[in-house]
Order: C-alpha cells, then sequence, then structure tokens
C-alpha cells in the first residue's frame, strides 16, 4: 500500500504537502494519539464523464429566458 501516517496536529498545521502527496496518488492516513481516525486519498477518475447520445433540440428551448432563475429564492419564500 502507497501510504503514508501523519499525526492530526501536524496535518492541521500544515496540510498543504499532505494534499500535495494525496493529488500525487498517495494515501495519507491521519492518526490521533496513534489510531487511525482518517485518511485523504486521490480521486481517480472513472471512465469517461456521461454525455447525451442524442444532440438537444433547440427548437423545445425556444423562448425561455435563460437569464431568469430556476427556482424561486429562498428568501422570498
Amino acid at each position: 500500500m502507497n501510504a503514508i501516517r501523519v499525526p492530526k496536529a501536524k496535518f492541521k498545521y500544515n496540510m498543504r504537502p499532505f494534499v500535495d502527496e494525496a493529488k500525487g496518488g498517495k494515501i495519507v492516513i491521519v492518526t490521533n494519539d496513534g489510531e487511525d481516525e482518517f485518511q485523504v486519498v486521490p480521486c481517480v477518475p472513472s471512465g469517461r464523464p456521461p454525455g447525451m447520445s442524442v444532440p438537444l433540440d433547440a427548437k423545445a428551448y425556444h423562448g425561455v429566458n435563460l437569464d431568469e432563475p430556476a427556482f424561486k429564492s429562498w428568501e422570498e419564500a
């Protein structure tokens, strides 16, 4: 396993290098009193992003104002 362990206090004080390690592919395990507490892991894309097999028909959206909010503001409710 490609992992490094770091005490929670050290991680909180200076987390940037550990985030960079995770971005580079390593798993960063953060410990508290010697016990594993949580881990920072790299995100791995899982295949191709979703898309549409058929393009949208622009005529279906004729008259729709794209500058108008789709929903009422929560403040107006």
